[in-house]
Formats: structure tokens, sequence, C-alpha cells
């Protein structure tokens, strides 16, 4: 045994130090607040995403859904815009394309004059409305008429979108009826209004809209929303190719439907012969009805005597 080799005596002016030195963060790994240590930069992170904006009453999360079920790229993503602003967010890029309603303010444009400078697809029309209180007199017609509502009652003046919530409040508390689009009417419903559709209103076309000016890649983005939108199924093969995860899973998956397959292939298929719900015997009927039993012949018109 040697002895311990005495302790050196510490250095007062020295600063203090742990015992073992940290691990140093290797190139191309980061460690902060956000993130666990030591975890390497996906280029997710910093990956550009392709911005779908809606302006309120438009509901396109089918589209959306459809578009993250398939986990195509780029990442994507929604946001609420205001009526009023569509063309200025689609101008400073804050969204990529956005869907929009078209012929509600007096400054919009027709679809002529969007498609000079903007691609525009026309989706749909949508209806216009009357919200009245639920008491109301009007409420027992299934369908009005501007001139017919403007004839019983005093309209509110043209309602802005952004504000449809206190024109429907307005409507409620007896104030007036409020025309709006049948989508916000829905967005904006309430137990003590109901709505009635305006026969001779002009329809509201709804159409997704994005700038002539956008590069190729977020073109082609943008056109494979598109054909999500116009019903495109996955297996058009005209989207991103699946991911090596999903392609994984879907192989092991046919390989497990093959096998079942197999294990619930009929005894007729594999070669043998079928057996007739298991009472079918040596020497005994497979007809139903004709079961032989001990004992007791079977009746048959064959077996009667010739008269």
């Amino acid at each position: 045994m040697t002895a311990a080799e005495p302790a050196l005596p510490r250095d007062p002016s020295a600063p203090d130090t742990p015992d073992t030195p940290a691990d140093p963060v290797a190139p191309g790994l980061h460690s902060g607040a956000k993130g666990a240590p030591g975890v390497q930069a996906t280029d997710d992170a910093v990956a550009p995403a392709f911005t779908v904006g809606y302006v309120p009453g438009v509901m396109p999360g089918k589209w959306l859904g459809r578009w993250r079920d398939r986990q195509l790229t780029p990442l994507l993503r929604d946001e609420l815009v205001p009526a009023g602003q569509w063309r200025e967010v689609l101008q400073d890029g804050t969204v990529t394309a956005c869907f929009v309603r078209l012929g509600w303010s007096p400054t919009d444009p027709n679809l002529e004059e969007l498609r000079a400078t903007h691609h525009a697809v026309h989706l749909y029309d949508e209806l216009q409305v009357a919200v009245l209180p639920t008491e109301d007199l009007l409420s027992v017609l299934d369908t009005l008429t501007t001139v017919q509502l403007r004839e019983e009652s005093t309209p509110q003046p043209h309602a802005d979108i952004d504000d449809a919530a206190m024109g429907v409040e307005l409507a409620a508390a007896g104030v007036g009826p409020v025309v709006l689009p049948m989508s916000v009417a829905r967005l904006h419903a309430r137990k003590d209004v109901t709505t009635r559709e305006l026969t001779d209103a002009p329809t509201l076309p709804v159409v997704l809209v994005w700038p002539k000016s956008v590069d190729e890649a977020t073109e082609d983005a943008v056109q494979r929303f598109v054909g999500i939108v116009r019903g495109r199924k996955e297996s058009s093969g005209r989207d991103d190719a699946v991911p090596p995860r999903r392609a994984a899973s879907s192989a092991k998956d046919e390989g497990r439907g093959a096998e079942t397959a197999v294990e619930k292939t009929p005894e007729k298929q594999r070669g043998g012969k079928a057996q007739s719900g298991g009472w079918a015997k040596a020497g005994a009927s497979t007809k139903p009805g004709l079961r032989r039993k001990p004992g007791r012949k079977v009746k048959n018109g064959r077996n009667k005597k010739r008269r």
C-alpha cells in the first residue's frame, strides 16, 4: 500500500471551477431554453412556411387538414385575415394565398379586374341572408326579398364584415335586421336571432387569390393546394412523394394484411374439401333437411313404388 498524497493548498485568488470540465457542444448542435441540449438543428426549423389566409366566414379547415394529413411540404400555416385587409397582406407577403369574398365591399374588384394582377380560382358563390329577431313577423316566411325587408322593417346600414357581431347584436335587440353573407351570419349565430335567405340579392363569389409575382417554388406549392381544394385525391400521384416513414408503415400494413388473407383462405381454395356445417359425415346427405338419423330412413319420392 502507498500513502495518500497530501492535498495541495488552494490558491485563494484562483476562480472557482468544477472538478470535471463541461462537455463542449459539437458544431451543428445547439442548446438553449427552448430545446434540449445537444439536439441537432433540423431543416424544418428554418424551412419557409406556406401561409394560407382566409377572411371571416370562410372555413377552409377541411382543405388545410388534407394538406397536413398527407404530410406535404412546405409546412402549412393558416391565418385569419380582416375582410378589408386581404390585398395588403398578399402584397407584403404576410400570407402566400388567401380565401377572399368579392362583391361585398364597394371597393372590391370583380374577377376580371382581380385577374389582371393576381391568380384567382373561383370556388363557389355565397348567398346573402337577413338576420332577424326570432319573434319578428318576417320570420314566418321561409325566404324574403329585399323589397319585403324594406317594406316591413328598417334594415341596418350596410354592415362591415369585421363588425358583423355588433350588427347581429343590434338585430337581436330589435334595432333592425342586418344583411350579411350566409357564412358570416352562421359564424355569429345566436339563439335569439334567425336568418332568412334574400332571393333577389346578388350572390358573392368566394375565390382563392395569390399574386402573380411569386417565385417558382411558391407557385408549385399553391398549385398543389389548389388541387386539394378542387378535390384531387392523394392517389393521383401529382402531390409530393409519400415520406419514408409513411411508406414503411404502409408496407408493413400490406404485409400484415397479406398474412391475414392467407389465414382466412377457405379450405376449398387451398385444395381441400369444404365441410358442410360440421355434421356431414360418411354416408350422410349434405343437403339441408336431409340429415340422416340412426334407424330412420329418409323419405324420398324415388324410393316410392310405382303404382
